[in-house]
């Protein structure tokens, strides 16, 4: 929910802060569509947060989810999509996803109330964002997430395949410098690192106390999401996990986890930061939360208002 600034003091921002779209301007464009990202680079953002899954055809599009969303679109004659059978991307070619509307429709208009529609908006391949991109702003970045599940395993190509096609789309686009990996599902991380040691990487997580998350599974066994590692063995230090990893750059929590005052409370900022992660929590959509987290020193926001952020940070300088 957006509101306007207070007047409470905010601490001096770097100049290294990082303002990342969420899916573009989420909140005032259709999500992860060329109009978002296009406003998003106009309002002033430093990096462009996507969601990619892959065709039949084997292209890398930005979508946020493995199906298409009746939601988000609708069928290339206007109408709306039936929820079963589900339209899986992974068994649509690029021509047949690009038929699809998904930008006449808002499915929160109490949450994003100014979201402008773009009829016929339809879903880019990553190539476009990053052909649109670099037309309109040539030092704008890129977080790129890998939309794998590995509890869904059916829903879209492995963690190695993703990993392949993002990294070749980084090199060939030359953007190595610019663009980062990241993803709930940590082997498309270690995979990326296997690929090429030089594209940052950022382990996202999802945890809320009481509730399934990508941290923790039954009987203290490994979560599937971590590659491998066990967390319950960390005796809930997020650092130490981080750097045993091996393969990770930065951290990206939902940002419940760096509030002390939350019940999903998981480590300080600064020891998650000492450890050597710059912290860039998600998605974080109301002014007190990001004043909040400006005061813990957090590296950068994920939002969906990034000219709310944006208005924010200005008032500090």
């Amino acid at each position: 929910m957006r509101t306007k600034p207070g007047p409470s003091r905010l601490p001096e921002i770097p100049a290294h802060f990082d303002i990342q779209g969420h899916r573009g301007a989420r909140g005032l464009r259709p999500e992860n569509t060329l109009p978002s990202f296009d406003h998003a680079i106009a309002l002033g953002v430093t990096t462009l947060e996507l969601d990619t899954v892959i065709t039949r055809d084997g292209v890398v599009v930005v979508c946020h989810n493995p199906v298409l969303s009746p939601r988000l679109c609708l069928s290339p004659q206007g109408n709306p999509l039936p929820r079963r059978p589900r339209l899986f991307i992974k068994n649509l070619t690029l021509a047949e996803v690009q038929a699809f509307d998904c930008g006449s429709l808002n499915p929160h208009p109490s949450q994003f109330p100014q979201q402008k529609r773009v009829p016929g908006a339809c879903i880019p391949t990553l190539q476009e964002v990053i052909e649109l991109a670099e037309r309109r702003n040539s030092s704008i970045r890129y977080n790129i997430e890998s939309k794998v599940n590995p509890l869904r395993p059916r829903d879209t190509p492995g963690p190695r395949v993703h990993a392949e096609k993002i990294v070749a789309l980084i090199e060939q686009n030359d953007l190595v410098e610019r663009a980062s990996v990241q993803s709930f599902d940590w082997r498309v991380l270690r995979a990326v690192k296997q690929l090429n040691p030089q594209i940052q990487t950022g382990a996202l997580i999802r945890y809320t106390r009481g509730r399934p998350g990508t941290l923790k599974a039954a009987l203290g066994r490994p979560s599937p999401f971590l590659a491998g590692l066990n967390f319950s063995r960390f005796r809930g230090n997020v650092a130490a996990l981080l750097q045993a990893a091996g393969f990770i750059d930065r951290y990206s929590p939902n940002y419940e986890t760096l509030l002390p005052h939350s019940r999903n409370f998981l480590q300080p900022v600064q020891e998650i930061q000492q450890a050597g992660f710059p912290v860039i929590p998600w998605t974080v959509n109301d002014v007190a939360t990001m004043e909040m987290l400006l005061s813990l020193g957090v590296d950068g926001i994920i939002t969906d208002f990034p000219d709310v952020l944006l208005s924010l940070i200005q008032r500090a300088v």
